[in-house]
């Protein structure tokens, strides 16, 4: 699926997890990687007054309209959960095409009637000994699916979007969500 082509103008998209898991800042990072690609990008998020370990949401919505509207949708294009409580909770806000991307350490489901993509980012994760990457190697498997952003635009967004100490990992969890064969 190429969300990255000229045929779809808007695309909306769900991260969702439990707080500590870097879905708003897979979000962010995805935005002003649409941004720095020439596109318009809005995102809003939402989360439990604890933050951590409660269920957190961000949505973004990428558009090639100089006005894109509100990210406020019931529908989404695009769902990637991160936890299993997320995913069942998020699980009905996919349109009929819309595609899922879960982790699949995290997350089970036997879901037929959607186009379903596994990724073993928290393993992955582990193999790097970084587990706080799990969101940017779920990131790099979304932007290989879909194509909706370039790949370099991702990475100059890792670059100035995390502390220095955390951007070569992050570059190489990304790399290894991107480098995977679906």
């Amino acid at each position: 699926m190429n969300f990255g082509s000229n045929v779809q103008k808007e695309v909306s998209i769900r991260f969702c997890g439990a707080g500590g898991m870097g879905v708003i800042l897979a979000s962010i990072i995805l935005g002003r990687a649409a941004i720095a690609d020439g596109k318009n990008s809005i995102q809003t998020q939402s989360y439990g007054a604890e933050q951590r370990g409660t269920k957190v949401k961000s949505d973004i919505l990428i558009s090639e309209f100089e006005e894109p509207t509100f990210p406020l949708f019931n529908h989404v294009d695009i769902l990637i959960a991160f936890s299993q409580d997320a995913f069942n909770h998020f699980f009905s806000s996919i349109k009929k095409e819309g595609i899922v991307v879960i982790n699949e350490d995290l997350v089970e489901t036997n879901q037929k009637d959607k186009k379903i993509y596994k990724v073993s980012a928290s393993t992955l994760a582990e193999e790097l000994k970084n587990s706080k990457i799990m969101n940017i190697i779920m990131l790099g498997s979304l932007i290989k699916l879909t194509n909706i952003v370039s790949k370099q635009s991702i990475i100059d967004t890792i670059n100035t979007s995390v502390p220095k100490k955390y951007k070569h990992i992050n570059i190489e969890g990304f790399r290894k969500g991107y480098n995977l064969n679906f």
